[in-house]
């Protein structure tokens, strides 16, 4: 495992943080470096997976709602197939195990309060086989970080297998399916 960044590698993330857009050519003008350097020092990042460049999106532009979910489930066994079936959630923006027990924390973000009931009630991480307690936390607005990880998707299949066709808050408007849905009907 790597440890730390570099003065230079610091400086460069903290670029590409303001800006994931900017050339090689600016970065080394700011760095007083040349562009190959530069260019060298990102793809080291890349390739030694310390860093990845990526569009984020903005909750408040979007109008998005979030909640934090916190999980105990029963047990380890448990706790590994939640994460296997929810992985790939386009709602799901942070996911960790928690120190001290067979625990999770999520973090989700839904259209608007009516999904963020589905998503904490119907077609849930709370709802999955081996949780044995869950505590939904609804947040008001994102203050930092402005912008967040939020996946874009290709509609096919829903990644953890709910059928959204067949829900009843689908059905009756409440919901717009997931992201990941055929026939979403949301504004992802």
């Amino acid at each position: 495992m790597r440890g730390k960044l570099s003065s230079v590698e610091r400086r460069i993330v903290e670029i590409l943080q303001r800006d994931g857009r900017a050339s090689y050519s600016e970065m080394g003008k700011s760095l007083g470096m040349t562009h190959v350097a530069v260019r060298k020092h990102v793809m080291r990042l890349i390739e030694e997976g310390v860093m990845k460049v990526s569009a984020c999106l903005s909750p408040r532009a979007l109008d998005l709602r979030h909640a934090v979910v916190l999980i105990e489930a029963s047990d380890d066994k448990s706790i590994s197939k939640i994460i296997e079936k929810f992985r790939d959630c386009p709602r799901l923006i942070f996911l960790s195990r928690l120190i001290g027990g067979n625990n999770l924390i999520a973090i989700m973000v839904a259209e608007d309060i009516n999904v963020l009931e589905s998503i904490t009630s119907v077609c849930a991480l709370r709802t999955a086989e081996g949780v044995r307690r869950s505590e939904v936390i609804v947040g008001s607005s994102i203050v930092y970080p402005e912008y967040l990880p939020i996946r874009i998707v290709e509609r096919s299949e829903v990644p953890c297998g709910a059928d959204c066709g067949s829900c009843g808050r689908f059905k009756e408007g409440l919901c717009p399916g997931c992201p990941a849905f055929l026939h979403y009907k949301g504004s992802l």
